[in-house]
């Protein structure tokens, strides 16, 4: 399409094949406004020029091409041209066109977008986020914060659990002091993250200075010697071995040496059930929890259906001497065996009792009788797919 303006002054527009409008395409893009600035002014000549229309070869609306066109392009350098020393951190809305400023919100409405950025895993927003609310001393509550730091802590991120302790630190000292510095999620970060020794050296750091939150730290050496047990990581182990031992001769805090026993003891692995023989050869302490807790351990196994840690129980108990403790878990086997109808399992148990000198209760026997005068056979049992270790809790 090209614009000329004959001797009389009338203007006409005549119209171009595609190829030489293609080869004006490129000048367009780039310098815009200086082509279509005259089909604008035409448009506008063409109220004083009515015979124009005599020269259109095609008929289209000029002054809506050129003018959508210069307004588009007039908010694009506008857009482009923006004021940098005015820059705060925004979030896009969920259309992700609308802008909103961080500064302009309220508590409650920053600890929701935190939990929204949380939910979508978007760290480095989190990241600025903190760190702003640090410098600008922006309040965020206290369920907001310690759900952040057992996130990150379990996720294995130590490098988040850092910012966080440096906002709690600045902001909200109290807190920070009150819940021993939250070390113990950094620990957590750093064990999960593969820095096992890292880890525990904090952790045990923190249960020598904070006295008032040993339980606590309890719970989170549990859960690391389950994720330790489970992972079969068996470096990180020998880590948790050592560490469990100073807990137990140091301290005098049994608990995380009963729990390390405990998953041993019922782990598939014969590495794990090693381990689990060595640490009660080497501690007597030991050896007197796992004989007063030998039948709430049978029980809590023969609810998973494993039998084979019950067997391995019978065979501690029978190795340390400890008969009392070894009919009471005896006769919890034999009731579970009864209960499904195990005739053959019964009949071991009995044949195993006669040749210790052992006796079951008569109530035992009678229906023990009653199953083999019955005919009754065994039943199949449902039995899960997988071996699930399950939180247990001991009072000492």
């Amino acid at each position: 399409m090209l614009v000329n303006f004959n001797q009389e002054g009338n203007v006409f527009i005549s119209n171009y094949s595609s190829s030489y409008i293609d080869t004006m395409r490129l000048p367009i893009t780039r310098h815009p406004l200086k082509y279509f600035r005259v089909l604008y002014s035409t448009e506008k000549k063409h109220i004083f020029f009515p015979n124009v229309v005599c020269y259109y070869a095609t008929t289209f609306d000029i002054y809506g091409l050129t003018y959508d066109f210069i307004e588009r392009y007039k908010f694009k350098q506008n857009n482009i041209n923006t004021d940098m020393n005015n820059f705060s951190i925004r979030r896009y809305m969920d259309h992700g066109s609308s802008l909103k400023t961080v500064t302009n919100m309220s508590e409650n409405e920053i600890q929701e977008f935190i939990m929204k950025l949380l939910s979508k895993s978007k760290d480095n927003q989190i990241e600025e986020i903190i760190t702003y609310c640090r410098n600008n001393r922006k309040f965020i509550g206290e369920l907001t914060l310690k759900r952040l730091f057992r996130h990150y802590s379990s996720a294995g991120k130590p490098e988040m659990i850092l910012y966080l302790q440096s906002y709690c630190l600045k902001v909200d000292p109290d807190l920070y002091r009150r819940n021993g510095k939250f070390m113990h999620f950094l620990a957590k970060a750093q064990c999960l993250k593969g820095n096992a020794e890292k880890g525990l050296s904090i952790l045990k750091e923190c249960y020598d200075k904070n006295e008032g939150l040993r339980s606590f730290y309890r719970i989170i050496l549990r859960e690391l010697i389950q994720d330790v047990v489970l992972n079969k990581s068996e470096a990180s182990l020998v880590i948790f071995k050592r560490y469990v031992m100073d807990f137990s001769n140091v301290y005098k805090d049994y608990y995380p040496l009963i729990c390390l026993w405990h998953l041993c003891w019922s782990s598939n692995w014969f590495s794990d059930q090693v381990l689990g023989d060595k640490l009660l050869e080497e501690n007597e302490d030991l050896r007197n929890i796992v004989k007063d807790k030998a039948t709430a351990f049978s029980i809590s196994a023969l609810k998973d259906y494993n039998e084979d840690a019950v067997m391995r129980l019978l065979q501690i108990l029978l190795k340390y001497q400890l008969m009392g403790e070894y009919v009471k878990v005896l006769q919890v086997l034999f009731n579970f065996k009864l209960r499904n109808r195990d005739l053959r399992g019964c009949t071991e148990i009995i044949r195993n009792c006669e040749l210790l000198g052992l006796t079951l209760p008569s109530d035992q026997q009678g229906r023990f009788l009653t199953m083999l005068i019955l005919g009754e056979t065994s039943k199949e049992t449902e039995k899960p797919t997988c071996n699930t270790a399950k939180n247990f809790k001991l009072k000492f």
